[in-house]
């Protein structure tokens, strides 16, 4: 199928009209091809061939009665769109019964619309004062765009209080326009207020100011009475500024949970009404979020000045052909948002002036710390420092309209505080004035409360989505900050009980699981430290301490008001509760005295069985059970004791007997029992660990090299598997694999006093004194063990005295120990 078109064309190569032929088949079968498909198979095509084939397509699709082609195709080639708006503006030009596009003029009618006057002019159209003569001469707003943009499909999708709605679009194809049919609620732009306002010092503006501005100008004002406009007439200017951009904040959010980023918020863009309220305008360049990385092939855009670091980084990438390097999201539209607070509250230098800093809105006398470090915030180069919402940024701004704390700002001015603080609890006389005043402001909540109700709804609703999704992830110390701000946020609203009820389950079940990763983590520190021997009396009994306030609370933990975690969790706070209490069995009959025995296996026996009234019979317990009740002889008769009760049969039950085995010193037996776990669980990190440790003690570090490269493996973040490594390397004689990984796990864990003793030594070895000595410094500011600081001290001077230092040793040749 030939495109019908006069347009002159070179002759292409017999590949293209292939790939053309192709196309046109397709679509006939109802299979249409789109230029992307073959441009990807392709990817060598040249500049020339490619624009044909994306022309074909326009070509194709205008034959079957598709409008708005031309722009969706500039929109997904952005790399080609100079060549291809040459192309398309000679295509309409030249196309039978197509014209070119004409705007109509003042006094003209077009459609339903009779034109009055013309309000404004932009890139791309043309907004017009009219009539509907139809009903009854009612006075409209009409912009007139060419019949390709898609600006009324964005709007058609917002309904707010500060969002200005659609009220129609017609389409007329034989003049290529489409009208979108707005209200009329006169007032003047932004821009023209603050260009009307820019000979009037910052320090003598009031909130009337801008109200006197808003009708001047309008060929029919609206009745300029109304709420909002009287806030404005009686607010300063700090004030009326943050409550505009507290109003345009609420209309952001509406937009952002409903998929779209404005993508072009600046003075032009906002219409203060003739009866004072703000609202936004043109939704010509919204559009969905964009992903990091994303190529973008629809439209993208923005003013100069007006955009975040992000949009401009994206757009310089699409221009050049790139992916986006950063997303773009609603917090692109905060730093606009910020951008506008700073202008209207500290616009730019005059040329008289030397500041030239535009971000010091202190310039203002009227803002404080606080607005200050508010609007800073929304302008934070990387979106993640920025406000997380619109939302947020709106009760911000609220908050210090009523003389209330910053919730998403530091409060750092004491002055500013106590300012609050008195205004909020003011005398005799000024709570006579406060009782007006709450009259005037009931009766602005009173206009708006419906609209801020489903606001604050929204809001605690999406806490609640993003808490449950953390805590599904198992992110339970990110999911409670969401949700504690949606139950404090619910508590103030009424008729929303069932959404509280979920949301403190929630609540529960996060809070929940952040006290079982931090026993978790208690549990995992037991294993490495105390798995092998014994501590040292004083860690002991402040690792007593710890068992037996958890387990005093382990009801919080096993017996939970309301639903459970997933299963897995669950299994992990018995196995982690039923760890400790087996520690804690083992401390208390190690640490007692001879006289002090029979009492302190009593008292471990009582501990096991309450172990088991909580989480039932155990190998793991019967077996600590009959090694106390055997005599407190040998370490031999102990483990014979516990190998006569049951079989091991489940990981837990042969890792614990491993563990017995190993701080008996019956090694062999310990590898055995650790191996019978790893073939039944192969992923158990502590098992692997232990096999480690079994192999090293065993002398050989070649299989301890394999075992914890398994560990690190499954936790490259702890530092102990890099140091035990490290170990198994220096033991092999493989000194530099030893120092990375006595590295590695000083890195992760830089107080790991072992791994720099033993880093320090391995130093002295090769004669590097100077690197010796400072492990063996470093070493000694991260413990205070005696015998380990009498070790390290030792190490320190004899590095010393190789360095020319005076420490007399009284012996000489003396090498480091461990």
């Amino acid at each position: 199928m030939a495109p019908s078109s006069s347009v002159p064309r070179r002759p292409e190569s017999e590949w293209v009209s292939r790939q053309v032929a192709a196309m046109s088949a397709a679509r006939a079968r109802g299979e249409p091809i789109r230029a992307e498909a073959i441009l990807e198979r392709f990817p060598g095509l040249d500049r020339e061939s490619a624009i044909r084939l994306i022309y074909e397509e326009v070509c194709l699709r205008r034959e079957e009665g598709e409008e708005g082609v031309s722009a969706e195709v500039l929109h997904r080639f952005p790399r080609w769109r100079d060549e291809l708006e040459i192309l398309l503006d000679c295509d309409r030009l030249f196309r039978p019964g197509t014209a070119p596009t004409e705007f109509p003029a003042v006094g003209e009618s077009l459609g339903p619309f009779r034109l009055l006057s013309e309000l404004g002019r932009g890139a791309s159209g043309r907004t017009f004062l009219a009539t509907e003569p139809t009903l009854a001469d009612r006075p409209v707003v009409l912009k007139v765009v060419p019949s390709d943009q898609d600006e009324h499909l964005a709007l058609a999708r917002l309904q707010h209080t500060h969002i200005v709605p659609l009220f129609s679009e017609q389409t007329f194809p034989d003049r290529g326009l489409r009208a979108l049919c707005l209200p009329y609620l006169g007032g003047a732009s932004l821009d023209r207020i603050l260009k009307a306002l820019s000979d009037l010092p910052l320090e003598h503006r009031r909130g009337r100011h801008p109200a006197e501005l808003i009708g001047r100008g309008s060929e029919q004002p609206p009745d300029a009475e109304g709420p909002f406009r009287r806030y404005l007439e009686q607010a300063t200017y700090a004030q009326a500024v943050c409550w505009i951009v507290a109003c345009l904040a609420d209309a952001l959010h509406d937009a952002h949970a409903r998929g779209l980023v404005h993508m072009d918020l600046k003075p032009s863009n906002v219409l203060i009404t003739g009866d004072g309220q703000p609202m936004l305008l043109d939704f010509h360049l919204a559009r969905g979020p964009i992903a990091p990385g994303a190529w973008v092939a629809d439209r993208l855009g923005g003013t100069p000045g007006w955009m975040s670091p992000e949009q401009e980084s994206a757009l310089e990438a699409v221009r050049e052909g790139r992916p986006v390097p950063r997303g773009i999201d609603g917090r692109s539209d905060l730093y606009a948002l910020g951008l506008l607070l700073r202008e209207m509250l500290a616009p730019a230098p005059s040329a008289k002036e030397k500041d030239d800093d535009r971000r010091r809105p202190g310039r203002n006398p009227e803002v404080s710390v606080g607005l200050s470090d508010l609007i800073r915030k929304c302008l934070a180069p990387k979106p993640g420092d920025r406000y997380p919402d619109a939302a947020s940024l709106a009760d911000d701004l609220r908050r210090h309209l009523n003389n209330l704390p910053l919730r998403e700002v530091a409060n750092r001015s004491p002055l500013e505080r106590l300012r609050k603080w008195r205004r909020r609890r003011p005398g005799l006389l000024a709570r006579s004035v406060a009782w007006l005043s709450t009259g005037l402001a009931l009766a602005i909540v009173f206009v708006t409360i419906g609209a801020s109700y489903r606001q604050r709804v929204r809001a605690i609703r999406t806490d609640l989505e993003d808490g449950r999704n953390e805590r599904l992830r198992h992110r339970y110390s990110e999911a409670v900050p969401h949700l504690k701000r949606a139950l404090d946020s619910s508590r103030s609203l009424l008729g929303i009980e069932p959404l509280s009820r979920e949301i403190e389950i929630q609540l529960r079940l996060a809070q929940r699981g952040r006290l079982a990763d931090e026993l978790h983590d208690l549990a995992d520190l037991i294993r490495f430290r105390y798995g092998v021997s014994l501590p040292s009396k004083d860690e002991a009994r402040a690792l007593i301490r710890d068992c037996r306030s958890i387990w005093e609370a382990r009801d919080a933990l096993v017996r939970p008001a309301g639903p459970a975690l997933d299963h897995e969790a669950e299994e992990r706070i018995k196995t982690d509760l039923i760890e400790l209490v087996l520690v804690w069995a083992d401390l208390r009959v190690q640490l007692a005295s001879a006289a002090e025995s029979d009492a302190a296996r009593r008292d471990a026996a009582r501990l096991l069985d309450d172990a088991e009234a909580t989480f039932g019979p155990g190998l793991a317990l019967d077996g600590r059970r009959r090694q106390l009740a055997a005599p407190a002889t040998a370490t031999a008769t102990a483990a014979e004791t516990v190998v006569a009760g049951p079989v091991p049969s489940t990981p837990w039950a042969h890792y614990d007997l491993g563990r017995f085995y190993l701080r008996s010193g019956r090694f062999e037996a310990a590898a055995e029992e650790f191996q019978r776990t790893l073939d039944l669980r192969p992923q158990d990190l502590w098992a692997n660990f232990y096999q480690g440790l079994c192999a090293y003690r065993l002398g050989r570090p070649g299989e301890a090299v394999a075992a914890f490269r398994a560990c690190i493996a499954l936790a490259p973040d702890r530092a102990v598997c890099h140091y035990n490594r490290g170990l198994a390397h220096e033991a092999q004689g493989k000194f530099d694999r030893a120092f990375h990984d006595y590295g590695r796990a000083i890195e992760l864990e830089p107080r790991l006093t072992s791994a720099l003793l033993n880093r320090g030594i391995l130093h002295f070895r090769l004669k590097q004194f100077h690197e010796a000595a400072d492990d063996f410094g470093q070493a000694l500011r991260t413990t205070s063990d005696p015998e380990t600081l009498d070790r390290i001290n030792e190490n320190l001077a004899l590095a010393n005295r190789a360095l020319g230092e005076h420490a007399d040793l009284g012996r000489e040749g003396k090498r480091p120990s461990r």
